[in-house]
């Protein structure tokens, strides 16, 4: 704990120390990176926990907002590049690797702004908690869905597992060592919250899976005048399927699972009012062996077509 606790405010943060924390980053990630396992959900290439702590370590011990913002955007200015450039001599892809260095390059740009911000966590008032909720929010986010990836494919994917417990177990740190007041770490608790609630709220409205059904010969798309859904909640069943089929897209349905394992029906209603068609959909996740696949399973959407 004491050890813990000098990570947030114990450190003097110099710039040699600044750059020599940024390549011993870049090389262990680089190395993670490399390795024959599948380890980039465990390293530090494309996991913001990783990162994010390593920026509040650094903004944490700086003395004043505009050190801190430029300690970090160095530290992610020396690091990020050197993470490709390390694996370059190594990897298959060679230089084509910096193909994926232009996110992570706006993220460093932010990093200026957000570590000027990210310091005033070190205020004593609830604000501090309302600044950090974002990182818990990211946190708790990709540990709920490395938990989630773990145990539906327990116990082939462990690295995912793992990596969920290290990022709840980082929300907790940063509460425990960055905030020093109950009523700080309740805001930032009830910040994160919300984040996460309007997250799933958004999230519910995108699909689990989706597919395209092609019509019958005898009808085409101008014959549908209403397309009516069971349950709406359930599937949504459009003529938008232009981006999908092209030139032939009057000749398919794109229909759209909210969720992972549900059934209902649909109709086709002509001008006139009549049944053009019934159909039942149904979506399941169903087993898939494959060891590549970690998940265990493969999402489908089926459509039947019913008798009249």
């Amino acid at each position: 704990m004491k050890h813990l606790r000098k990570l947030f405010g114990g450190i003097s943060m110099r710039w040699p120390r600044v750059i020599l924390f940024a390549v011993i980053s870049a090389v262990w990630s680089a190395v993670l990176l490399l390795l024959p396992v599948d380890l980039d959900v465990a390293g530090m290439g494309s996991t913001f926990p990783w990162w994010i702590l390593f920026a509040l370590i650094i903004i944490s011990n700086c003395e004043k907002p505009l050190e801190a913002a430029c300690k970090t955007f160095v530290f992610f200015l020396v690091s990020q590049p050197l993470i490709y450039l390390f694996q370059v001599p190594f990897s298959e892809m060679g230089w084509d690797l910096f193909r994926y260095y232009p996110p992570w390059f706006i993220m460093t740009l932010l990093t200026f702004p957000g570590a000027w911000i990210g310091w005033h966590v070190r205020n004593k008032g609830i604000l501090s908690g309302v600044i950090l909720s974002p990182m818990i929010y990211m946190c708790a986010e990709c540990g709920k869905g490395y938990l989630e990836a773990g145990c539906s494919a327990f116990p082939r994917d462990l690295l995912s597992l793992a990596s969920g417990i290290f990022c709840i177990a980082e929300c907790a740190v940063l509460l425990i060592f960055l905030l020093s007041k109950p009523k700080q770490r309740i805001a930032a608790v009830l910040c994160a919250a919300l984040l996460m609630l309007g997250t799933a709220w958004f999230y519910s409205a995108v699909p689990e899976c989706s597919t395209v059904y092609q019509l019958p010969d005898d009808i085409r798309k101008e014959d549908i005048a209403e397309i009516k859904v069971a349950d709406p909640s359930l599937f949504r069943v459009s003529p938008e399927a232009e981006s999908l089929c092209g030139d032939d897209a009057d000749r398919y349905l794109l229909i759209d699972a909210m969720k992972s394992e549900c059934s209902s029906e649909f109709t086709l209603y002509g001008k006139d009012g009549q049944v053009l068609l019934t159909c039942t959909v149904v979506s399941e996740r169903r087993p898939d062996s494959n060891p590549e696949n970690k998940r265990g399973y493969y999402q489908t959407v089926e459509v039947t077509e019913k008798e009249s």
